[in-house]
């Protein structure tokens, strides 16, 4: 069982060290927090209930707010009729906000198709929402992203300004990030809302995604179009696929914001995905164990539909088998926290599922010819 946790004072509350602690019985139960009610066995609605009546309701609400996780959890709690009332509020409050995201970014892909802007997709959380008819109040981002084609950057971005929306260019000072994304903001919309134009398939250093990057072309062209909208996203196959790279390559599997990625992977799984194309992809683009690593630890978490038999292979060598028990530790049902650069080129290095002096000398290569 849990400590009871003590009242805590307005001074330790906004003090940013201080963790709130989702320990239960030795595990993190946060994961409990993201799933769908529906989903939760009768013994994790107990676990909940019990953790529930040893903390304050206020204190959880400002812990879930921390971890960015606020209306996932206010959801759960509202259906398993806790303080019902006051959770409800805080749900609500989301789906009117996320109501109004869904109506501004269905006119804006209006706007764009009359600029003949054929590229754009709605991509991760808000497309994982639409794609699986998942509940729109659990979203809790300040963001959404597009994939496009920067062919299309001057047209896009014109439309996007007509929506009051100004960009910027990614800083010079992320060097190997500079040019593969735009930036977007309307601080009327929302109190600040931004929408991210994705050139490349991963926004992030040491990935060597030429690979990622045709398959994106191709599936840009085989966007699905959500009922009743103007919104284009990609198809459910390549919505898991991308998503799964997105946790890997651009998160490194457990970064910021950690576990609340693996909620789209779960979303999704529970559509019919053809899950051997998914893994003949990572095959065709030599994507090593990222997918398979992603999907692996979604299903450790969440229980979800992933058919893992599929995924298993690599587990085969003990390497792999540590690297994911690093990753992830499932005792605990905790996540690796160590973002230093040296912690992201280790796991990019050994995601390639090759000798480690192989990936590096690949990246130098590939990084020294770049610069002629």
């Amino acid at each position: 069982m849990p400590k009871k946790n003590p009242k805590i004072s307005k001074r330790k509350r906004n003090n940013l060290n201080y963790q709130f602690s989702f320990v239960f019985d030795d595990k993190d139960i946060r994961y409990l927090f993201l799933k769908t009610s529906q989903n939760l066995s009768n013994k994790e609605k107990k676990i909940i209930k019990s953790f529930y009546n040893y903390n304050n309701k206020s204190e959880l609400k400002l812990a879930f707010k921390k971890e960015k996780i606020l209306p996932f959890a206010a959801h759960v709690l509202m259906d398993l009729d806790l303080d019902h009332e006051f959770w409800s509020k805080i749900y609500n409050k989301y789906v009117k906000r996320n109501t109004q995201i869904k109506l501004l970014v269905n006119n804006i892909f209006k706007e764009l198709e009359n600029n003949n802007c054929n590229s754009v997709v709605l991509v991760e959380n808000f497309a994982v929402i639409l794609s699986s008819s998942s509940d729109i109040g659990d979203f809790s981002s300040g963001d959404v992203d597009m994939y496009a084609n920067i062919n299309e950057k001057d047209d896009i971005s014109r439309v996007l300004n007509e929506f009051n929306f100004s960009s910027n260019d990614q800083p010079k000072k992320i060097g190997e990030y500079s040019g593969q994304s735009m930036q977007f903001n309307n601080k009327d919309f929302l109190n600040g809302f931004w929408i991210n134009i994705i050139w490349k398939p991963v926004t992030r250093a040491f990935l060597v995604q030429d690979k990622y990057e045709k398959r994106l072309k191709k599936e840009l062209l085989n966007y699905k179009k959500i009922k009743q909208t103007n919104i284009k996203v990609l198809s459910d196959n390549a919505l898991v696929y991308f998503c799964a790279l997105h946790i890997s390559a651009g998160h490194y599997y457990t970064l910021s914001p950690g576990l609340r990625l693996y909620v789209d992977l779960d979303r999704m799984s529970s559509l019919d995905i053809d899950w051997n194309k998914i893994k003949l992809w990572e095959v065709e683009d030599n994507a090593g164990i990222r997918i398979s690593f992603a999907l692996n630890i979604c299903k450790k978490i969440f229980n979800s539909k992933i058919p893992i038999n599929i995924f298993n292979s690599h587990l085969k060598k003990s390497r792999n088998k540590n690297f994911l028990n690093y990753l992830y530790n499932e005792r605990n049902n905790l996540m690796q926290t160590n973002s230093n650069i040296f912690h992201r080129l280790y796991v990019e290095l050994l995601s390639d599922n090759k000798p480690i002096y192989i990936s590096f000398v690949n990246r130098v290569i590939k990084y020294f010819f770049s610069k002629f």
